[in-house]
């Protein structure tokens, strides 16, 4: 591993322990510098900001979550599609809803974040899909995210009401 992918994994690991040790508004770039045992400017070559941190954090370990979600993946329709990744997904967010809160609240109006997710979303549900309504997996895609956002809204999140949720929204399909 190159120097420079060393030092990069040194601030993720560094950074994710001391934001579930001490919060993400309690952690500055400096303590993770420190901690990584680098130069405040190295910290920011390889990140632009402490969100960019904390959602290079988060991908990380949902990367973890995805693959465990791909290996169980047996529905075809998307609605049960929709519903197998949000069981996993969902678990994950409001596991992490102090952090996601805090990178939705950054993140959420730019829309190349937008896209990548549902980007993401659209190439697990409809992927094995020959032919597709486009409005209808629109309308399911949005009602995961709307359904996402909402739970993630709560003072303490509930994934099975999440769930609940995203399953009497999506049984019109």
């Amino acid at each position: 591993m190159k120097k420079h992918d060393q030092t990069h994994s040194r601030i993720l690991n560094e950074a994710w322990s001391l934001f579930t040790e001490s919060g993400f508004n309690d952690t500055s770039t400096r303590q993770i510098s420190t901690a990584s045992g680098i130069a405040v400017g190295t910290l920011f070559n390889h990140f632009s900001d402490k969100v960019a941190i904390l959602e290079a954090c988060l991908d990380m370990r949902f990367k973890d979550v995805l693959e465990r979600a791909k290996e169980t993946d047996i529905h075809r329709p998307p609605r049960l599609k929709l519903n197998h990744y949000a069981q996993y997904f969902y678990q994950f967010y409001c596991l992490h809803h102090c952090f996601y809160k805090v990178l939705f609240s950054q993140r959420l109006f730019s829309q190349t974040f937008q896209q990548q997710h549902m980007d993401l979303m659209h190439s697990l549900v409809f992927a094995d899909q020959p032919q597709f309504n486009k409005v209808k997996a629109a309308i399911l895609l949005d009602c995961y995210f709307m359904t996402l956002l909402y739970g993630l809204g709560a003072d303490t999140p509930n994934t099975k009401l999440m769930l609940r949720t995203l399953s009497q929204k999506v049984s019109i399909f």
